[in-house]
């Protein structure tokens, strides 16, 4: 058998070449060590990018929506300068034949103005509006003033021609503040004559106003008050209408909703998935106050009921001859919309819901109890008298309570009995707040388990084994056949071992070390989620609480206390 000897000048060759390659080695480690920190750097930096970015969508997404609303506030106040301009364009006549109404009524009575003048200029005003119902009225009317009998009856012949019942309305109050009590009965009773309570005119509005402020006298009570109930018996006597009148108001009812803010819970906000449904039958809960508000505000506001006869009159004929005729609806209707927008500056969804509460005000006809809704929720939009306002709510309080108790029972109904908190992907339960120990553990747990499988993941792979073995069998080769390359590629071998093996400790540490962070955060977030569930149980029952509140208010209301006393001798009674 062949022996091979190795003398020391070889020996002293591979110590060189073996501290080189250990040198070498300590390089690539070095370098291997600065790629390391370097793509841990490049982690942390798209991190930072990355919640950097999700700052700015929501940043970008909070300037749009401002954007957007500054932008529907600038077009609603564009469009009602518009729609104004056009309203004067078209119909400017008209309100000029209505200011001459009352006018020429006042002017009368203090004998300041000739005959003759009110003459020529209602006879102006009649050329002026060709189409328009009050322009052969104020004819009528001068010609009645006038003592000339003819004329008056060619000029009201041709005003209830145009518009029968609007020309009976306004004879009627003028009969009334003229003290001729039995015309002016006698006018109403044709006005009521021509009345289906199913589409009625927005004229009935005057005679509310006229009949809550107690003008008609004694003798015109049973007349209205009697009219008033049988047009809700009969509308109450069809299938449906009581449902009606509750939508009716539940509509309007929430129209009156308050709108939570996500910032007034941003834990809930950001980790509970059951925050939609918490933050609707919240808003509810709110709404209850703000439903009390605005019916406090309502009966709260005094009604001067010392004024003389002739000054309530020419207010109701005020309301009578300013209320629009129906060729100006529709532009009404516009500027209406665009105000509400720019009430609630700029927020769409929020004018809308209003709006559609009081469109049904622009409607040329609708039922009467349309009317009592739109007057009692938008008294703006008619003219009508704050007291009107007050007797119809009362009048239609039991449809209200209706409506109001259906919409609170289906929030309650709503109420989650479980809110589910989600912190990263751990998902927990809880009623109240008060499992949050359970809560923790549980919490704790899935982060345990998440590390586990995490550092499973951190280990040395097949082809670190590999190279740990094939290096050791080639660097014996190398040994074995004096082979300088075969040493090196070897050592290279268990080399890329040991480096691995060392980053490998680098790699559990720091995966441990993110864990901690994340189990820390994820703490802070679970406690801050159940003390705002705890926050929120407590806020929730306390606006809750209003709702027996509102109940009571509702209930004491009376109509009859709205109404008042044309003689101030007697009490006005609703049958």
């Amino acid at each position: 058998m062949a022996e091979y000897a190795i003398n020391s000048a070889n020996l002293s060759n591979i110590e060189n070449n073996l501290h080189t390659i250990t040198r070498n080695m300590n390089a690539l480690a070095q370098g291997i060590d600065h790629i390391s920190g370097q793509v841990s750097a490049v982690y942390q930096t798209v991190e930072y990018v990355n919640t950097e970015v999700n700052k700015l969508a929501d940043e970008f997404r909070t300037f749009a929506d401002e954007a957007k609303r500054l932008a529907a506030l600038a077009d609603a106040k564009q469009t009602v300068v518009m729609l104004e301009q056009e309203l004067q364009k078209e119909f400017g006549y008209y309100d000029t034949v209505r200011k001459h109404t009352v006018g020429i009524l006042q002017a009368t009575d203090i004998s300041v103005v000739r005959r003759e003048t009110i003459s020529y200029v209602t006879e102006e005003l009649m050329m002026s509006a060709p189409r328009y119902w009050l322009a052969p009225a104020l004819i009528a009317l001068s010609a009645w003033l006038s003592d000339n009998r003819s004329l008056a009856e060619r000029a009201l012949k041709e005003a209830m021609r145009r518009d029968d019942e609007k020309t009976s309305l306004l004879f009627c109050l003028i009969s009334r503040r003229a003290g001729r009590l039995n015309g002016s009965v006698l006018w109403l009773e044709r006005y009521f004559g021509m009345q289906d309570p199913e589409r009625m005119d927005r004229k009935i509005i005057a005679v509310l106003d006229a009949y809550v402020s107690g003008i008609f006298g004694p003798d015109a009570k049973g007349v209205c008050s009697e009219k008033i109930t049988a047009w809700i018996d009969e509308l109450s006597s069809k299938a449906g209408f009581i449902e009606a009148q509750r939508d009716q108001w539940s509509a309007a009812l929430s129209g009156k909703a308050v709108f939570s803010d996500d910032k007034e819970f941003p834990y809930l906000t950001s980790n509970s998935p059951t925050w939609p449904q918490l933050k609707e039958v919240l808003s509810w809960a709110k709404t209850h106050g703000s439903i009390q508000d605005y019916l406090s505000e309502i009966f709260n506001t005094p009604v001067d009921n010392v004024a003389s006869v002739a000054s309530q009159v020419d207010a109701i004929l005020d309301n009578l001859v300013n209320n629009y005729d129906a060729e100006e609806l529709p532009i009404r209707r516009e500027v209406r919309k665009s105000k509400l927008i720019i009430e609630e500056n700029g927020l769409i969804d929020r004018a809308l819901l209003r709006f559609d509460a009081e469109a049904p005000a622009y409607e040329s006809y609708e039922s009467f109890s349309q009317h009592l809704t739109s007057v009692a929720l938008a008294p703006e939009s008619s003219g009508a008298l704050k007291a009107t306002q007050k007797f119809i709510i009362s009048l239609s309080k039991d449809w209200i309570a209706n409506a109001y108790e259906d919409l609170t029972a289906k929030s309650r109904a709503n109420v989650p009995t479980e809110i589910e908190i989600k912190v990263s992907d751990w998902v927990g339960i809880t009623r109240d707040g008060s499992n949050e120990e359970e809560l923790e553990s549980s919490l704790n747990h899935y982060i345990d388990d998440m590390q586990g499988k995490a550092l499973s993941k951190v280990c040395l792979t097949m082809m670190h084994w590999v190279s740990l073995v094939g290096g050791a069998a080639v660097t014996l080769l190398g040994i074995i056949q004096g082979s300088i390359f075969f040493m090196i590629l070897g050592l290279a071998g268990a080399s890329y071992w040991l480096h691995a093996k060392l980053t490998l400790k680098r790699k559990v540490d720091q995966t441990k070390v993110q864990i901690e962070e994340l189990r820390s955060k994820a703490q802070t977030a679970l406690k801050a989620t159940t003390a705002e569930v705890v926050d929120y149980r407590r806020l929730y029952q306390e606006y809750d609480n209003d709702h027996s509140m509102v109940m009571d208010y509702i209930n004491a209301l009376s109509p009859q206390q709205c109404i008042a006393v044309g003689d101030r001798k007697t009490r006005q009674v609703l049958i």
